[in-house]
């Protein structure tokens, strides 16, 4: 028998119980989810399942999905990974957040076929979205990969349809210190007969596995297109002799909306709407996408803050491509980062391509990084660069609010970046003062 007695009511205290029965915070292998997945027969939590991977870029993929299947008129659950607020940020039913009744249902569920198996937070959280997803008998899941690919608790699911968003350096403890190798491990998410959608520079082994497979991959860049114009703040999508034109730029990537857009095209959701009801889908979805965390755009005491969760290298260069293309050019970078991540790599690519002031940033957690050995992990001591005058060790909102304040002029704008534990710091602070701009 568990240890588990009744009682529990909230969200918060299913967490706390769940957090001590795990005895690893990353359980690689797939051992444990399949068993738990043959227990509450799980294995097509919706009619067609679309499991994401990537190093970068995952999260808006997952959204631009949901939203194009939501108004396609599908009915849709996703997973999301890690949240930035709460929990229930990880599990969403029809383009909304789950309740914390219904989350606390999910987790008694899981609770009751678990038995004497140990689960990881992880796990735990993903059977429950699971057991969600099929109790709602769904059109589509979306099923976010958390890391990489081949050994992620999600991959117990055999999914139709495989999307990859990138391939870059991060987490190689784990996944290997190559491109290859980091490939090869998130390839592990594909199944034959499969519908894959690959984003642009794809490693070898991502190819290989494709061929080995038998799979047809459908490429960003080589068999659908996209084209920005920063000047009109506009971006074309092309694909099989089809363009949409003068697509809004709004707050998400063009290039993750568009492997979205082709996937869900690929699958034939779309096939009964005229073309002129696809066009106006794809605008609307670009123009109206928002996600936590990725390019969120706030005002505060006559500044604008910028938030995104880019903490690796080829992450930061896709985000300062974003910048450039909306005219954005910070005038203040707050940095804020993790133990065991590229920090000079970090530091260098955004240095290189943005003119502002830095300041570092207290993370928080089991791998918890001071804003002071961030900045010696970025190559620099306090003061020794023009750029970086501004180092600081920042803890709690208020003096989180103060420095900021003391470092910026009205009219600035300011980019707050990297790890999740950052981001959630500035969403707090927003959260106490002024609103979504």
């Amino acid at each position: 028998m568990n240890g588990y007695n009744g009682g529990l009511t909230s969200v918060d205290a299913w967490l706390e119980y769940v957090s001590r029965l795990q005895w690893q915070t990353v359980g690689m292998g797939l051992e444990r989810m399949t068993e738990m997945v043959d227990r509450l027969a799980l294995r097509r939590p919706a009619q067609h399942v679309i499991t994401v991977a990537g190093t970068n870029g995952k999260g808006t993929t997952c959204h631009a999905l949901e939203q194009l299947l939501l108004g396609s008129g599908a009915t849709v659950g996703t997973t999301l990974s890690p949240h930035i607020d709460r929990f229930n940020e990880r599990i969403r039913l029809h383009g909304q957040e789950l309740n914390d009744a219904e989350i606390c249902r999910a987790f008694a569920a899981v609770e009751a076929a678990r038995g004497d198996l140990t689960l990881t937070y992880f796990e735990y959280s993903t059977i429950a979205a699971l057991w969600v997803f099929a109790q709602a008998k769904l059109d589509f899941a979306i099923l976010e990969i958390g890391l990489g690919g081949r050994l992620d608790a999600f991959n117990v699911i055999a999914a139709d349809t495989a999307i990859i968003t990138s391939i870059g350096l991060d987490h190689q403890e784990l996944l290997g210190d190559t491109l290859d190798a980091i490939g090869a491990e998130k390839a592990g998410i594909f199944r034959p007969g499969q519908q894959v959608v690959l984003g642009i520079d794809m490693p070898n082994s991502v190819m290989a596995r494709c061929d080995q497979l038998g799979l047809e991959p459908s490429v960003l860049g080589q068999h659908f297109s996209v084209t920005e114009d920063a000047t009109l703040g506009t971006w074309e999508y092309e694909s099989d002799g089809q363009i949409v034109s003068t697509i809004p730029i709004g707050q998400c990537g063009p290039a993750n909306i568009a492997l979205a857009y082709r996937a869900v095209t690929l699958i034939g959701v779309l096939e009964s709407q005229s073309i002129a009801a696809r066009k106006k889908l794809l605008r609307n979805a670009s123009k109206g996408l928002s996600v936590k965390g990725r390019l969120q755009k706030f005002a505060w005491s006559g500044r604008t803050i910028l938030c995104d969760v880019a903490h690796n290298p080829a992450g930061v260069e896709f985000l300062c491509r974003e910048l450039a293309l909306r005219g954005l050019d910070p005038d203040l970078i707050v940095c804020g980062m993790l133990t065991g991540k590229d920090h000079l790599g970090v530091y260098t690519t955004v240095s290189e391509k943005l003119r502002g002031k830095w300041a570092f940033l207290d993370t928080f957690g089991d791998r918890a990084l001071s804003a002071g050995d961030l900045s010696h992990a970025a190559g620099l001591m306090q003061n020794d660069d023009p750029k970086a005058r501004c180092f600081d060790l920042v803890t709690g909102l208020g003096g989180l609010a103060s420095f900021l304040s003391s470092a910026s002029n009205e009219g600035d704008v300011i980019l707050v970046f990297g790890s999740f534990n950052a981001v959630e710091q500035s969403l707090m602070l927003m959260n106490h003062s002024a609103g979504a701009c």
